[in-house]
């Protein structure tokens, strides 16, 4: 099992000049690698796949590129391996063996990229307590700053170097025996993820919407203003633009947190968990609601609550997204078909019993998500 530990990097200037180096030489040989795949494709020549692009251009980077043997060759093959997932990913997609979001045809990268990153391979650097050292840094690699250690023990399998916002960070990624199954502390549970809670349980728990940028909108505000004041390139410009981006990353960091609590308390406990199958990116569609949608991050927190309990030994199944887990009273089965979604409770006219929305609606996804596993 494959995870990977993200750590923030301090490099001295030398070493954030190299970083920015390979960085920008990856995404040349991107761009070299891309344009000559459409050039293959135009002439017609059969299976010019990444390897006889790799090759083609090995026999002239040496004399019109000399400068790419600055950075670790990993940097080029990485750029290369990169293309040919993006290619074959929207190939599948074309054919319909991929299921998902739509895949586009890979673009030609820019400077003007939010993220910078170039790949490692496992063999070209090595980590130690809070040092990493990383090919043509010096001699023998000059190790660079970690903010913490390494978290997982195991084989490393590569590593990617990224920029985000005015900060550098490495992921390594590590492969880690698989853990024992658990004793859970409950069996079953139903989850309800929603924009006014996070997250509301089968068993009356739940989880809050901390609601990070809507805390933070007259600030952006602010940062937004000084941007749009200042004379695009200018120094003022690059400095209100780097503030910006933190705040974007700050508030990022704080989803995420909530996120990963979220998911790994729900992993940890629940050996089975039903979860409801929401097609976020048309509910984003609503103009009324598309800030609050698109700020608790539905899609990533469901993500991670269905990848996360194969740690533990654990079950996620998906509930149809059609099926009316709020409207159904979970005590007799009436369905109040005039139910709104400013309805936070409701009294079911079959029974009579008041119902929370949100719980009433974990209670049916848990029962539902059990129908469909013994099915």
């Amino acid at each position: 099992m494959i995870k990977a530990h993200k750590i923030r990097l301090n490099p001295t200037p030398e070493q954030e000049i190299y970083f920015r180096k390979a960085a920008g030489t990856k995404r040349f040989v991107y761009n070299q690698a891309l344009a000559l795949w459409k050039w293959g494709k135009s002439v017609g020549i059969e299976d010019f796949g990444p390897a006889e692009i790799k090759r083609q251009i090995n026999t002239f980077k040496e004399e019109q590129f000399p400068w790419m043997y600055d950075v670790a060759k990993d940097v080029f093959e990485g750029a290369i391996q990169d293309l040919g997932a993006a290619l074959s990913n929207y190939f599948e997609y074309k054919a319909g063996k991929r299921k998902g979001a739509k895949v586009g045809f890979p673009k030609f990268k820019t400077k003007k990229n939010k993220k910078q990153s170039f790949r490692l391979n496992n063999d070209k650097f090595s980590v130690e307590n809070h040092r990493i050292r990383i090919p043509h840094l010096g001699p023998e690699g000059a190790p660079v700053n970690m903010a913490e250690t390494l978290r997982f023990e195991g084989k490393i399998m590569g590593a990617v170097v990224s920029k985000v916002a005015d900060w550098w960070f490495v992921s390594i990624m590590v492969d880690v025996e698989k853990p024992e199954p658990k004793q859970f502390a409950v069996a079953t549970v139903g989850v309800d993820v929603g924009i006014k809670t996070l997250a509301k349980l089968s068993d009356e728990s739940a989880f809050e919407n901390q609601k990070p940028l809507r805390k933070g909108l007259s600030l952006l505000k602010k940062l937004n203003r000084s941007l749009a004041r200042r004379i695009k390139g200018s120094n003022r410009w690059w400095k209100a633009k780097s503030k910006l981006g933190r705040f974007h990353f700050k508030v990022a960091n704080k989803r995420s947190d909530a996120h990963h609590k979220a998911s790994n308390a729900i992993a940890k406990n629940y050996a089975f968990i039903g979860l409801e199958d929401l097609h976020v990116k048309g509910m984003a569609k609503n103009r009324k609601l598309s800030l609050s949608i698109s700020e608790v991050g539905l899609g990533e927190f469901i993500r991670q609550i269905e990848y996360k309990p194969d740690w533990f030994g654990g079950e996620t199944v998906r509930v149809g997204r059609f099926y009316a887990s709020s409207r159904t009273c979970n005590d007799c089965g009436y369905i109040n078909k005039e139910l709104t979604l400013s309805d936070r409770t409701w009294t079911c006219q079959g029974c009579g019993t008041i119902h929370d929305r949100d719980w009433n609606a974990a209670k049916n996804i848990e029962q539902e998500a059990l129908r469909l596993a013994c099915a």
